[in-house]
């Protein structure tokens, strides 16, 4: 069985720092069709001549976009062969959305390592192989596509696990502890209400695409994940690893799903007692 490429180090920084501006996204957009010059840029795009010609730069430097010699009239670019690749990848994923789903490979590092730590080293890069990403290159604090992290909670589950997701809960219980953001905000050694409303924050510095929001009573809260996509193992990385950050604070409580966007609500909810 052949191994599915997996994608280089340079094409997975020049989308997450394409992602990182909607100006870069916005003008490689407007060369990918054709080369203009940076006064078409700014027309199409509604940018200012001086900003479109700094991400120009920007672009150029980053091998996204290169400049068309040999022209009189003014200086053409247009994207590159990765800028055609990262753009492809963008247009994919978007949809109708601003911008790519994006995730910290954090997560999937913490995917490897439970992996590694439970069965092989050998599974673990399988794993990561099978979804397109090189083990040996990932970052934890880069930013990766959301798909890539579905599919690979799908192989795990297909691998090692019977089909209830419960493997895929137990690693996320089992690796919330490794999640920075998550002993970030534990560190202020706050009163446990304050966490749960402070913990919105620790979502946006995981993803890219939309938000947590927290409902706190007196022994009650409900934790409202906007999602953009979902998929019954997600739902079940997300009810692990809700479990894992009691079991970080030795917080005595239970975690229920109660909503879920695969079922047409608007927000993937889940429910804490104690």
């Amino acid at each position: 069985m052949q191994k599915a490429p997996t994608r280089s180090r340079t094409f997975l920084d020049g989308l997450s720092y394409v992602l990182a501006s909607r100006q870069r996204e916005a003008v490689l957009a407007a060369v990918v069709p054709g080369p203009k010059t940076p006064v078409q840029v700014a027309k199409q795009t509604g940018l200012h001549l001086p900003h479109v010609s700094r991400t120009l730069g920007q672009l150029v430097r980053t091998d996204l976009v290169e400049r068309v010699a040999g022209q009189r009239r003014g200086r053409l670019y247009e994207a590159s062969s990765l800028g055609h690749a990262v753009f492809g990848e963008l247009a994919e994923e978007r949809g109708d959305r601003l911008v790519a789903p994006m995730i910290r490979g954090a997560h999937l590092r913490n995917y490897h390592h439970w992996v590694a730590t439970h069965f092989t080293s050998t599974a673990a890069d399988e794993i990561l192989i099978g979804t397109g990403l090189d083990p040996t290159t990932l970052a934890a604090d880069g930013w990766y596509p959301l798909r890539s992290a579905l599919d690979a909670l799908d192989r795990i589950e297909a691998r090692f696990g019977d089909g209830s997701y419960e493997t895929i809960r137990r690693m996320l219980r089992e690796e919330a502890r490794n999640f920075s953001s998550a002993k970030r905000l534990i560190s202020r050694l706050l009163p446990f209400h304050i966490l749960l409303e402070l913990s919105p924050n620790a979502y946006s510095r995981e993803f890219n695409h939309g938000r947590l929001e927290v409902e706190v009573e007196a022994h009650r809260a409900l934790l409202k994940n906007y999602d953009w996509m979902s998929s019954p193992a997600r739902c079940a990385a997300w009810l692990g690893a809700y479990e894992g950050f009691l079991d970080m604070l030795n917080k005595k409580a239970t975690v229920k799903k109660v909503a879920c966007i695969l079922r047409g609500d608007p927000y993937c909810g889940y429910q804490l007692e104690w």
